[in-house]
């Protein structure tokens, strides 16, 4: 039984490890490219636009208000299946001893917010 959840453990991380070497692959690709492009440019006598040695410009507060919000109500509502699941509840769930379950749902609701008030900087930023 031991050696299952080993299997999985290693299985997950391996997954994730292969999720962040394609991200930087595909990064540096995109990178690669877009220097093509300015050399090509420049080769050719033609201006380089300012957009090519920046990369493409962000919408940073907007991506950083839905990321927050999405993770905030994802760590309220693993706090409320969690709190469910413990006999403290009024559904009395089948864990008895686990009253600290639901602090579980505050990773993702504190890493929420924290986007949420990047996104508030964000947008009082001038820029």
């Amino acid at each position: 039984m031991i050696e299952g959840f080993v299997t999985i453990a290693i299985t997950f991380w391996l997954v994730i490890g292969i999720v962040f070497v394609a991200n930087g692959y595909f990064v540096y690709q995109v990178r690669k490219a877009r220097y093509r492009v300015m050399q090509t440019l420049a080769e050719k006598g033609q201006p380089v636009p300012l957009e090519l040695f920046n990369g493409p410009r962000k919408s940073a507060p907007v991506g950083l208000l839905r990321g927050g919000i999405i993770l905030v109500f994802i760590g309220v509502a693993l706090m409320a299946f969690f709190w469910s699941m413990t006999s403290q509840s009024f559904f009395h769930g089948p864990i008895e001893s686990a009253s600290w379950l639901p602090t579980l749902g505050l990773f993702p609701l504190m890493i929420g917010l924290a986007l949420l008030l990047m996104a508030l900087f964000e947008r009082n930023r001038p820029q």
